[in-house]
């Protein structure tokens, strides 16, 4: 069993809409997804860091949680974590095997459910091996989307849906409304719904759609909460609904405070559904929370950073935190998946010493090429050369700050090549 991806024969994407496939198959696992609670979260940026922060501040109230996210750095069975573990790799390749069977027998017995993709694949096995290990609470990443997605066979204690943007549009849209109204699909008759800072035209959908389901809404827009400092220490946040102290973070960029406020948020929603929280637990579980890849200091001498911004607005976010960090002009290393376009740079082109461009290898959607993206860069003024992944470790080292984005999947393939040297 190929310990990075046990899916891999299975297509990323399938025609076939709905969620027949990811029913029938937990069906036969003994409906894994009813053994545990759970928490949905949605949305298009920030989704990983928010759970992260849920599944911490949870885990210090001495509760067993489950964390399901995607896509990983470095190790597929990042994607499988309980209090911060990461799932063995015999146990990842036992359930593994036992769905890949059952995949099969579903495929053979209802074709017109049409073929399984490889993250329905994942999700029955992150359920699995939370029911499994009794996991007190899970808190579940949606993977695209939301309404077809294979995680919303759920029925969770609460709904999160983090700020939607622009990514995915060719799935999802062609407007941001409609992307809206997608991953909307996740809110559930009378589940409270939790909602970061939304563009007025998705808070209307998101709101609209809450209220035909007679769901509680909850949205950060109606919140005095505050982002106060930030640093390449972390940052503080007033939420005084919680604590009349500020809530500290170590994650960067005023993006992480939000995120930071509606994980706190959603924790007083849950609060106010009966679990027993406390201040300074909350407080210690935010505090202490880690989320690798996402503005994470690599190194101090030389500065080198680490984002997974591939988005417009994850790109937006990076450039804005990094004006407020660093004080000089940046070396950036980039690689895109083949899906976006170059004029996402735009935002990072003035801050920017020059860039490297190059092409990931573990992206399931391919890779921008390089070559087009650095005429892109020097048409714009900005110097700009190609480098192949094997000499980024040398080719960060040598220079001062260095910010590595523009691909999750590029971030893992750098992490695994520091780390072999």
């Amino acid at each position: 069993m190929d310990n990075h991806h046990p899916f891999q024969k299975q297509q990323r994407f399938s025609a076939y809409l709905g969620l027949e496939r990811i029913t029938e198959l937990c069906a036969r696992l003994g409906d894994p997804h009813r053994q545990f609670r759970s928490i949905h979260i949605g949305g298009t940026n920030g989704k990983g860091s928010t759970a992260a922060f849920i599944a911490n501040v949870l885990k210090h109230h001495g509760y067993r949680v489950g964390l399901f996210t995607s896509p990983h750095l470095v190790d597929y069975r990042e994607r499988f974590r309980i209090n911060d573990e990461l799932i063995a790799a015999e146990v990842l390749a036992q359930i593994s095997a036992r769905v890949q069977v059952l995949i099969a027998e579903i495929e053979m017995e209802y074709p017109e459910y049409g073929p399984f993709t490889w993250f329905e694949g994942a999700a029955a096995v992150g359920f699995s091996y939370f029911a499994e290990e009794s996991v007190d609470y899970a808190v579940i990443e949606v993977g695209l989307g939301g309404r077809f997605d294979a995680t919303n066979i759920l029925n969770p204690e609460i709904t999160v849906i983090t700020p939607i943007g622009h990514d995915h549009l060719d799935r999802l849209g062609p407007t941001l409304e409609d992307a809206a109204g997608e991953k909307a699909g996740i809110i559930k008759p009378n589940v409270p719904v939790i909602v970061s800072e939304q563009v007025p035209e998705v808070e209307q959908v998101l709101r609209a759609v809450a209220a035909g389901m007679v769901a509680p809404y909850y949205s950060l827009n109606d919140l005095e909460w505050r982002p106060l400092t930030w640093d390449l220490s972390g940052g503080e946040l007033a939420f005084p609904t919680l604590d009349s102290d500020p809530f500290k973070i170590k994650l960067l960029g005023k993006h992480q405070l939000t995120n930071a406020a509606t994980a706190l948020l959603a924790l007083q929603v849950l609060q106010q559904k009966g679990l027993l929280l406390e201040s300074e637990l909350i407080r210690t579980g935010l505090a202490n929370t880690r989320w690798p890849g996402r503005l994470q200091v690599v190194s101090q001498s030389p500065l080198v950073l680490f984002d997974g911004a591939h988005n417009r607005e994850g790109l937006a976010a990076l450039a804005g935190a990094l004006t407020d960090l660093i004080d000089r002009k940046i070396t950036f290393v980039i690689g895109m998946s083949a899906d976006k376009e170059p004029n996402l740079l735009e935002p990072l082109l003035p801050l920017a010493e020059r860039i490297y461009f190059t092409e990931a290898q573990n992206s399931r959607t391919g890779t921008a090429s390089a070559a087009e993206l650095k005429d892109y860069a020097v048409n714009r003024g900005v110097d700009a050369d190609c480098v192949a992944l094997a000499q980024i470790p040398e080719v960060i080292f040598a220079h001062d700050p260095v910010c590595v984005c523009g691909s999750l999947y590029l971030i893992g393939d750098i992490q695994a090549a520091i780390f072999e040297k």
